[in-house]
């Protein structure tokens, strides 16, 4: 693979290609990360590696063994509950002030789009992203900025994670999160605070402790 001309810079370019791959999981947690290597396979230096990796490492993605290089960062159960906790303390406060703000015939679009993606597979990757873009709409329905560019960083923690520990094994959880998602979506349809706070406490904690299970 070899890095194109664009007009981003080298490092940006790096940058997004290598937390695109952690994300996805085409390098697993625990892999290093050789600049030797990446230099060779992206036909670029080592210096825009490194700045790449830094920031990454920054971001929680990649960690730095003194003397031994960087490596994908590995996942554990203290960084579920973590990403879990700082969900729980957001969303559940974002979705009670979205559901006085929402426009319910738009949630009611959203969630025929929600049932038709997910089409009947509640396994499927398409019930998942469809899932996750719920949470980026509540969001949204905020109007604060800010707020919804933290939470689509930690959307890339949560993506990893889901990736990472979610297989097709896992049916029963799956069918349980599309309920646990229209619910959510109903609660917004009925401008419900507390009934959307719930809903949305309620599924990820239940979401935690699966991924507890499983790892």
């Amino acid at each position: 693979m070899k890095i194109k001309n664009s007009s981003k810079s080298k490092k940006a370019i790096v940058y997004e290609n290598l937390k695109s791959r952690i994300i996805r999981n085409l390098i697993n947690p625990g892999e290093p990360l050789s600049e030797s290597v990446l230099s060779k396979e992206l036909k670029i230096s080592k210096t825009p590696i490194r700045e790449a990796s830094q920031q990454l490492e920054k971001e929680g993605f990649v960690e730095n063994i003194p003397g031994k290089g960087s490596f994908v960062s590995r996942i554990s159960i203290q960084d579920i509950r973590e990403i879990f906790e700082i969900r729980e303390i957001l969303e559940c406060e974002v979705v009670k002030r979205a559901a006085l703000k929402v426009d319910p015939d738009k949630v009611e679009s959203i969630k025929k789009k929600f049932e038709t993606e997910s089409n009947g597979d509640k396994n499927s990757r398409d019930h998942f992203r469809a899932g996750d873009r719920i949470h980026t709409f509540v969001f949204e329905c905020l109007g604060n900025k800010r707020l919804l560019e933290y939470y689509k960083r930690l959307q890339e923690h949560i993506i990893r994670m889901r990736l990472n520990f979610f297989s097709e094994l896992h049916q029963d959880r799956s069918e349980q999160s599309f309920k646990e998602h229209l619910e959510i979506m109903d609660a917004l349809i009925a401008q419900d605070p507390l009934r959307a706070e719930k809903a949305m406490r309620d599924h990820l904690r239940n979401a935690t402790e699966y991924l507890k299970k499983i790892i």
